[in-house]
């Protein structure tokens, strides 16, 4: 009776989960005894009936809770999540992925957490969250990692390809569909090989490859109709009808949308039949029909806030941005304003793009030229950095890539040592053979004497071939070797000023800080005011670095930003690691450094930066100025431990922008505690981060030149 619940409960996690996302078997349920319970829970979704198997879910849990059987409720909050994923009631699914997975954390079983990361991700991908569903991707990803499980990580490729997609990251996330696609179909999964055919097929859609993607189409409808799964059947449609539109062939995409549509309002999935709807009033306003566009995209824009369907709600507004070119300034004026909001928050740079590019044209459109060369120059910023969003991306997924072939080459090592062994144990059964056929008749020994001589040529053959093999194998280790090393140090690095970058940073930072406190902690006895055991840190800024770019374009601010560096490396110390932090702000720490040398060397730094002519081109030079605020770390020597690295960070942020503040061109620091006199006041900075007296030093000419921020209310 107990196995035959379980098993109801976990029959709804093997079957297909619409919503644009696919359909998956989890991992951890492969060879699960529930498949054999006889229950028909997966039988009722496929066929679209999620009312019937969400109330045989709720009957069985109400059992299980009953019985206090906790694994039994875990597995039905899961089951249920997927039925309110369907349903497209996005919060509702969250809460209950949430309950299972405190459960399978608490039994600390890394499988069925995984199986949960994924339902997670998707679940906020489908919100429009893409940064939150692929973190919980990746760690799912690393569960199979460390479990060995290769159809686990190939969907996650899927999963992260999806998410790629919709994020306009057209070039990685085919990379990872296409990784996927044949571990898929290794595995024999065929409802995830269907839906990578579908992804697939939607990239090359979005790349204007139409052609290409109503092949892939085509070989997912033929896995579809195997299946006979409702919910894939209905997504294959929405494919359909897009590329259709895409290819202008508005009659078959409205066919293949009106069934997609039926399917979707069997399933419940309200958001999905209103993406319907918006693709339809689209062919409408492409075909000549405003009005009748117009107010069916309206309509679904009042439906999608209902349903909280926060991707769509965007869609709409740039439709009807769109649409409304032309027409109606104000209504045109708040999609945009709306619309660009909901993109800016869900950090999606294309498009925001696209809305720039309807504001531009509106501006155009009313002769507000200014304010269309404006919105001309944010769409292209956006563009730039979604291109830098894409670079970024693809440099991780290699690192990614690299793994999987590290993995694949150490498969292919041992496959050849099994050879080698097997070509070993063949020579010995050869020398047996020889020594039997050794004590035959005299009549055979010129036979014997050739069967040794051929044995002897076949041992120098294997030799020769053992060695040659191992070369080869020694060489592509080395190779491989090699590439990784490279591959690393560009990961760490700034490709523009060869400095180290955050990430250098963040992997050395926590021993260093740990053992500047730690030289203070186990000296209590003692004191430590001269001793070269404490870290300085340099948070320096540019100062007017975008008047200089706006001046003599970015191509000069790169030079400055080059030149810049090697003055750093002028200054500091070859241990001592410099840090681009971002844009035209720099980081240095000083490791093993007295703190009494902190000034000096914030003087060293601003009057080399002052010093030195910055060439913006062969022919022109200039000088710049710069803010520098500095800390040194343990700040107070009598309580080592008390901040940590936000903390010291946003000291260091403190002094530079008060520096600014201040008139730039100076630095600011802390090197210290002091001691504390009774009618001192609490200075603005103590006050602002609880700090305990604290002293304070800097270039100006005296402390009360220094314009510390107002401490907000």
């Amino acid at each position: 009776m107990m196995l035959n619940r379980v098993g109801l409960l976990l029959s709804l996690l093997c079957c297909s989960v619409p919503g644009f996302a696919h359909s998956v078997r989890h991992v951890s349920m492969d060879g699960h005894a529930f498949y054999a319970s006889g229950f028909n829970v997966e039988k009722l979704v496929n066929q679209g009936d999620t009312q019937e198997a969400e109330r045989q879910i709720r009957e069985q849990l109400a059992l299980s809770e009953s019985e206090q059987n906790q694994r039994a409720s875990a597995t039905g909050a899961h089951a249920l999540g997927h039925i309110s994923l369907i349903k497209n009631n996005y919060p509702l699914a969250l809460r209950q992925f949430q309950r299972a997975l405190d459960f399978f954390k608490g039994a600390r079983e890394p499988l069925g957490m995984a199986d949960l990361y994924t339902d997670i991700g998707r679940t906020y991908r489908v919100m429009g969250l893409y940064q939150s569903a692929l973190g919980y991707f990746n760690l799912a990803k690393d569960i199979y990692h460390q479990q060995g499980r290769y159809d686990g990580i190939a969907l996650q490729q899927l999963e992260v390809g999806i998410s790629l997609r919709q994020l306009g990251q057209f070039e990685s996330a085919l990379s990872q569909l296409e990784r996927a696609l044949p571990l898929l179909r290794q595995e024999n999964n065929n409802q995830a090989t269907a839906s990578t055919l579908m992804q697939i097929a939607r990239v090359y859609s979005e790349i204007d490859k139409n052609d290409e993607a109503m092949l892939y189409l085509q070989d997912a409808a033929v896995l579809i109709d195997t299946l006979q799964i409702k919910s894939l059947q209905a997504e294959l449609d929405y494919h359909l009808g897009q590329v259709n539109i895409q290819m202008g062939h508005f009659d078959n995409a409205r066919r293949h949308l009106e069934q997609s549509k039926e399917q979707f309002n069997q399933l419940e999935a309200q958001c999905d039949v209103a993406k319907i709807d918006s693709s339809l009033g689209n062919i409408l306003l492409s075909q000549n029909q405003p009005e009748a566009g117009i107010q069916l995209l309206e309509s679904k824009l009042q439906q999608a806030t209902e349903y909280n369907c926060t991707t769509l709600l965007t869609e709409l507004h740039l439709n009807l941005a769109q649409a409304y070119l032309g027409k109606d300034q104000q209504a045109l004026t708040n999609h945009i304003d709306q619309g660009l909001q909901q993109a800016i928050e869900r950090g999606e740079l294309l498009t925001q793009a696209r809305f720039e590019t309807v504001k531009m044209q509106m501006h155009e459109q009313s002769e507000n030229y200014a304010a269309a060369l404006n919105a001309l120059k944010r769409q292209q910023q956006l563009e730039k950095q979604s291109l830098e969003q894409r670079r970024s991306l693809a440099l991780l997924y290699l690192q990614s890539q690299l793994d999987v072939e590290r993995q694949a080459q150490s498969l292919e090592l041992l496959n050849k040592n099994q050879a080698i062994q097997l070509a070993k144990a063949e020579q010995q059964e050869l020398e047996v053979r020889m020594l039997y056929a050794s004590l035959f008749a005299v009549t055979l020994l010129v036979f014997l004497i050739w069967s040794r001589f051929n044995h002897s040529q076949r041992s120098r053959f294997l030799k020769r071939e053992v060695r040659r093999r191992t070369q080869e194998l020694e060489s592509k280790n080395a190779e491989l070797e090699n590439a990784y090393i490279a591959l690393e140090r560009a990961s760490l690095m700034d490709p523009l000023t060869g400095l180290y970058n955050r990430q250098y940073l963040n992997n050395q930072l926590p021993q260093e800080i740990n053992r500047a406190q730690q030289a203070y902690l186990l000296s209590r006895e003692c004191t430590l005011t001269n001793s070269p055991s404490d870290m300085l840190c340099f948070l320096l800024d540019i100062d007017n670095f975008k008047h200089i770019n706006d001046t003599y374009g970015h191509m000069a601010g790169d030079r400055i930003l080059t030149d810049l560096a090697k003055v750093m490396r002028s200054v500091f110390r070859p241990s001592d690691m410099l840090i681009r932090w971002g844009g035209e702000e720099f980081l240095a720490v000083c490791r093993n450094t007295n703190r009494l040398e902190a000034v000096a060397l914030a003087d060293r730094l601003h009057q080399g930066i002052h010093d030195h002519d910055f060439h913006v081109s062969q022919q022109h030079s200039l000088h710049i100025t710069c803010s520098i605020g500095f800390c040194v770390l343990p700040l107070y020597p009598s309580e080592p431990a008390r901040l940590d690295w936000d903390s010291y960070f946003g000291l260091l942020d403190e002094c530079l922008y008060a520096a600014k503040r201040s008139g730039k061109d100076c630095w600011i620091g802390l090197t210290g505690e002091k001691s504390e006199a009774a009618d001192r006041p609490t200075s603005r900075l103590e006050e602002k981060f609880d700090l305990p007296p604290t002293r304070v030093q800097t270039s100006l000419n005296h402390l009360s030149a220094i314009s510390w921020a107002e401490q907000s209310s």
